[in-house]
């Protein structure tokens, strides 16, 4: 199983929600896949799915999507543990576990050897965490989490493979604003625009 072809098969299934997606290839072929103002391309490592989490308890009536990989959930386990404390049931993580690091060249990651996030999410309190390795189950079961109200996790064990995919260079400021300004035109509320512009008389100016 390919990461390109459950993206593919993620693509028409994704609407109105917030995704959320981590660094690398993953980002790469999601923008291809399914350009939209309501992606989000992280590039900080451990940071996809604090992020989401933070998203789906400010929107607690929008869906949140967050497209992770081992390597960078790896790199914040413990959020996992927060995730399931707080347990929004708006919130579903899909983890891309190739065992490596492919972005920058293929090392392995703790995965190969025997780690299992799936179970680690299990344990640290995500009732709903799975790992699947078909493309049919895979079609599935996103099928129904992106239905239901619950907190779920889904690790997809997926080959080592990088699509054909053309280079796309984004500036993170841009990102954030394109982003923020879809969040504040679908839910109609300020982010980054202030809700008072508080102005100073200006006869208290002058010295008297």
């Amino acid at each position: 199983m390919k990461r390109i072809d459950c993206l593919k098969l993620l693509a028409p299934q994704i609407q109105d929600h917030l995704v959320v997606v981590t660094l690398g290839v993953t980002e790469q072929e999601w923008d291809m896949v399914k350009p939209r103002d309501g992606n989000l391309l992280l590039s900080g490592m451990g940071t996809v799915t604090p992020f989401g989490l933070g998203l789906a308890l400010a929107l607690p009536g929008r869906k949140v999507v967050v497209l992770e990989s081992d390597g960078s959930l790896l790199f914040g386990l413990n959020s996992l543990a927060t995730v399931a404390m707080q347990s929004p049931n708006n919130l579903t993580i899909i983890v891309f576990d190739n065992e490596c690091y492919e972005s920058i060249g293929g090392a392995p990651s703790h995965t190969s050897a025997g780690v299992d996030l799936g179970g680690v999410a299990r344990e640290a309190g995500i009732r709903n965490a799975i790992t699947v390795r078909e493309l049919e189950e895979f079609s599935l079961e996103t099928q129904r989490r992106l239905k239901e109200n619950e907190l779920s996790l889904m690790v997809a064990k997926i080959e080592p493979a990088i699509a054909d995919v053309p280079p796309r260079y984004y500036h993170l400021f841009e990102e954030r604003n394109r982003f923020v300004r879809y969040i504040e035109e679908t839910e109609r509320i300020p982010v980054l625009r202030p809700t008072k512009i508080i102005r100073r008389d200006p006869t208290k100016w002058v010295k008297k």
